[in-house]
Formats: C-alpha cells, structure tokens, sequence
C-alpha cells in the first residue's frame, strides 16, 4: 500500500462556495447517478466484452438516516489513471463534453451540498490499483491546501467501480422526503431505465417510473363515435440544430401533481420531473383547467443548453418558439388533443361513484331526517292545491346503486321515503319518483312509502360532478326536496304534480349533453 499525492488547484477556493448551491435533494444525488452513467457508457464495449452483452449498469445509493451518512456505489468504469487528477479538481472540463458529465462541476458540487466530509473510492477497469481520496472541507480551508494524499492498493484488473460516502451530511431526506426523492429519481432517469441501460437501487428498493395511462374516449363531441387513444407524436425544428421530439398525450386520470410535460436532454430529464411538470400557461391554461391536470408528455430537446446544475433548460429566445411551435401541433384540427384535455369529461368507474355517493347520501339523509317532517307539515298546511294523483310512472331497478331510507309522519300518515344515488348508465333521466323505488317495500297498509332517485352518470351530473362530495351533496338535497314537494303535492290533491318534473328531466337532458 503506498501514499500519493493529487493536485486540487487552481479553483480549489471554489469548493467552498458549493454547499451553497441552489439544489434539491433528487438533483444533487442526480450529479453522482449522471457520473456513473457517463462511465457506464464510455467503457460499454469493454464492460460488455467482459461480462456479457446482458450486463446492466447499476447504481445503489443507501441513506442512512441513524448514521447521517449517504453512501453512493456502482459498477461502472471508475475513473481512470489519465482522469483522476482532472476528477477532483473545480470546474475542470472533461474531454468529452457531449455526455452528461460536461461541467467538471457534478460530483464536488453535490459532495459539498452535502457534507463536509466526504470520501471517493474507485477501482478503473484494466487498471491494477484501488485509489481512495478523502475531502475533508473545512481543512483544505483552512490550512488551504492544494494537494491531497490518497491511498492506493493493488486490486484485480477486472474490478470496477465508484464508491462515494457522504459523511455528516447537511441536507439528510428524512420520512416522507425519502419518498419523494424516489419518485423523483425514477422520473428523471426514466429513459435509461426503461431501455434497461440502468439499475437504480435506493436503501435496497429498486426504482421503476409508473407510467401513466393514456385516455382512449371518442371525441368530445361525438359521445357514440370511434374511441381514439389520445397521444400524439411531435418532432419539429426550431434553428439551426435545435430540434424537438417526444409525444404528448392526455392522462386517461387527471392529476393536479402529475401532469405536465418532461423535457429531456441527453436521455435525462432536466426539468419536470414526478410531481414538477414543465406546464407553460401558454398552452396548460389556469392551474384549475382540465387540460392543466390531464396533458403530459415527454419532450426530448436537441442542442439546447443547460445549467451547471442541470436543473433548468437555458432558453435564451427559444422558449416563445418553442411554445409556439408546440401549441401549434396540438392545437391542429385532425387532433385536437388540447380541446379534447379541456372538454371531454369522463365517466368515472363505479367503485369512484359508490365511495363518494356513500359519504353524500349520508349527509343529505341525516339533514333530511331532522328537518323533513316539519318542512313537510308547514308545507303541506300551506299547500291548497285541488286534484287527483297523477299517472303511475313505470320505474326500472337497478344494483347499481348507494340507497338509505328514513320514516316520518305527517298529515296522519307514516311515511317510509327511500333516497337512493343511481350509476347505471341505462336510466336516462336525472331524477325519478315513484314507490317502485323502495328497495324494501313494508306491507303495512297504513305506510305509504316513496322513491327518490338521483342519477350520477346523467350528462348534466358528469359535466358539474363528477365524484366530488362537495358537488353531489347540494344537488341531492334539491333533488329530495323536489321529490318530496311531489308527494306533498299529491297529497293535496294535484292532478298533474309529476308534470314538472317529467319536463326537467326533458329539459335537463338536452340541455347537458350538447
């Protein structure tokens, strides 16, 4: 085992600057997971030759919450004889600049955002010698210095890898923050995941990105025609070496989180990762538009340039093109992808409409149970109203639907009114009475009992409703109140008390469907 010595000048009063750094936690851990992969992909042939065509570069970053250490391990290429000094000197540009490590800036300015103490260890491939360097900041700075001794040992040709220990560490992601930076790992190197290029391991869970599924519905002006998957290839020229390729497409579920577009660089995403979407107000509108939850994409961008922390695409006075040119391809009227994100409204499934018919039809029920039999009796006495029952309407029954019953007695009559949310898509009016509705008919002969029925899958419910309480709640309590108004008014003798309401649901249909 012998001492060596590596020269850290001439910007080593830059290092400490570096902790400093406007980073997040995914982005400065990113920094070691782009080394590895410039690695991986400068000694592929060679890696390949020796274990393998299925050989997988694999990357294990391990957080250790109890220590408050970070340790970063692969089996890449190492970094080489010729390189190492370049390695740990600031800002030292690498000879090839068209990977992803192009700045000399990535390992050192994570390391320092991190920890003040941090240790490098690597082996290069057809070398005989395992170099180990420790950067222990606050001494170079203090007793500035410009060289550090590592230590070599002798090691097998054939071994190869990178080890980095971040000691101390400043910025440790703890609980909830560990998750996210998961998510946001898996997100950014997506693209090298899925072409199985990459093996991204963090504290032993190896990452997968979840893709979203895309929306295959008709148009959104033609409910009955062909169902359309609704993505579309983009690929456009913005100057001379600049160039966009991707797709974007609409989420079969919208997310407030995880909508918008994923602009990469080089097979990495350099902004919109996970739950950080790129989402222009150009072409995504306000953050509480359909088309703002429900556009993703993936925008691949050629000849751009980047920041030194590769977390922002330098636009210069490309952006507005760029903008432009994109709204273009999915403004272009024989796919009208942003039009349809805004206007179509999907069905949710049943088991959505059961969960959230549920918790309404609980709170309109427990309103209804306490103040019905007096709002009924007031308005019953007031009621002067002259005629006979109207026609028995035929009523068709469904399982598909949420249901409670309450009793009340008025006008020296027990009552038994059953209140039910209906998801079957066959019935088509909105509203519905009749005693047909009673899921469990009593045969006393002195309860009269009566339906009331509220459609959620009825256009004008889909349109303003959707699944959420909040909406269906104040709906249902009109939509009972009218039905109840019915029976009062059958009760005071109208012929025709139906009438109404057979011409709403008339009324209602055509007017929500267009």
């Amino acid at each position: 085992m012998s001492k060596n010595r590596i020269n850290i000048r001439p910007h080593v009063s830059m290092l400490s600057v570096l902790k400093f750094v406007e980073y997040e936690t995914w982005f400065a851990l990113a920094e070691f997971v782009d080394n590895s992969i410039a690695s991986y992909l400068k000694n592929e042939k060679e890696l390949k030759l020796l274990h393998g065509n299925d050989f997988q570069l694999e990357v294990a970053i391990e957080i250790n919450d109890h220590e408050n250490k970070i340790t970063i391990r692969d089996n890449a290429g190492g970094i080489e004889k010729s390189n190492y000094e370049r390695a740990f000197r600031a800002a030292e540009i690498p000879a090839d600049t068209t990977g992803l490590s192009e700045f000399g800036m990535g390992m050192k300015s994570a390391s320092c955002w991190f920890s003040d103490f941090w240790t490098v260890r690597t082996k290069a491939l057809n070398e005989t010698e395992e170099k180990t360097v420790k950067f222990d900041m606050n001494k170079i700075f203090e007793d500035k210095l410009e060289e550090l001794e590592f230590v070599a040992k002798l090691a097998d040709k054939n071994y190869h890898y990178t080890i980095i220990e971040l000691e101390n560490v400043n910025k440790m992601p703890r609980h909830k923050g560990l998750a996210k930076v998961k998510s946001h790992l898996a997100s950014i190197y997506r693209d090298f995941i899925r072409r199985g290029i990459l093996k991204l391991v963090v504290n032993n869970s190896e990452l997968q990105f979840s893709e979203p599924k895309i929306l295959t519905a008709p148009k959104f002006d033609d409910a009955g025609g062909e169902k359309i998957e609704w993505r579309k290839e983009i690929s456009f020229v913005l100057d001379d070496g600049l160039s966009v390729k991707g797709f974007v497409a609409i989420r079969e579920t919208g997310s407030t989180a995880e909508a918008g577009f994923a602009l990469f660089r080089r097979g990495r995403v350099i902004e919109g990762s996970f739950d950080n979407g790129f989402r222009p107000e150009f072409i995504f509108g306000a953050s509480n538009s359909y088309r703002y939850q429900r556009v993703f994409g993936e925008l691949h961008l050629e000849g751009f340039g980047v920041s030194f922390t590769k977390k922002g695409i330098q636009w210069d006075e490309n952006l507005d093109v760029f903008l432009k040119c994109l709204k273009d391809e999915l403004n272009h009227e024989s796919f009208p992808l942003l039009v349809q994100a805004e206007k179509f409204r999907a069905r949710a499934n049943d088991a959505d409409y059961k969960k959230s018919g549920v918790k309404a039809l609980s709170g309109t029920v427990s309103d209804f149970d306490k103040k019905a039999p007096q709002a009924i009796k007031e308005t019953f006495e007031n009621s002067s109203a002259e005629g006979e029952d109207s026609t028995n309407e035929e009523l068709v029954k469904t399982d598909k639907r949420i249901y409670k019953s309450f009793k009340v007695h008025f006008n020296k009559i027990n009552w038994l009114i059953a209140i039910e949310l209906s998801y079957d898509t066959s019935l088509t009016d909105l509203i519905e009475v009749g005693p047909h509705l009673v899921k469990d008919p009593v045969s006393e002969p002195d309860i009269k009992q009566i339906g009331i029925r509220l459609s959620l899958v009825h256009p004008f419910m889909v349109e303003y409703a959707g699944t959420e309480n909040g909406k269906i709640e104040p709906i249902l309590k009109m939509t009972a109140a009218m039905g109840l108004a019915e029976i009062i008014a059958r009760e005071s003798g109208a012929k025709t008390q139906g009438e109404i309401r057979r011409n709403f649901n008339q009324l209602i249909t055509k007017i929500s469907t267009n």
